[in-house]
């Protein structure tokens, strides 16, 4: 079995058990944040942000998905969450965005890239804040659970 993801509790993914865990990770939000409209037709923003065509084909294998000026769901990612998040923070807000609307809320953007990877999905890396990463990345070589822990911390004060 050849490894391509490994938890901070030492388990590990091959290819197929990982792109099994990011799939069933959207569907389980999207279900318990009960995400899916009427209608059962996923409207995106049209963009060729690799979270956008990820959420694409993952969600396609259950829905219909269209492109749309008026999206009902958000391709935001963990660690664009936990980066508004900790910018809100810096400016005084307790406030960041909820997983409401983001089937991706969960998933940060190393476990996307390599699902892309995995997946043969090519588009561009969503654009990050520098001065945030650059804390982010000190803190992460400690703590590989960062941005989860941002996203718990925020609800905990909401």
């Amino acid at each position: 079995m050849t490894t391509v993801w490994a938890f901070t509790n030492q388990r590990e993914l091959n290819k197929s058990r990982f792109i099994d865990y990011v799939e069933r990770k959207v569907f389980r939000t999207i279900r318990k944040y009960q995400m899916l409209p009427k209608d059962k037709i996923i409207r995106l923003k049209k963009s060729n942000n690799i979270n956008t065509l990820v959420l694409k084909k993952i969600l396609e294998t259950k829905f219909q998905v269209k492109f749309s000026q008026v999206p009902n769901l958000s391709s935001d990612n963990l660690s664009q969450v936990a980066e508004d998040t900790f910018q809100n923070i810096l400016k005084g807000k307790f406030t960041g965005p909820q997983p409401e609307s983001r089937p991706l809320y969960f998933l940060s953007d190393k476990e996307i890239e390599l699902y892309a990877r995995l997946k043969n999905i090519k588009g561009t890396k969503r654009k990050q804040n520098k001065k945030i990463q650059t804390l982010f990345s000190k803190f992460l070589k400690k703590n590989q659970d960062l941005e989860l822990n941002i996203i718990k911390a925020l609800k905990q004060l909401n």
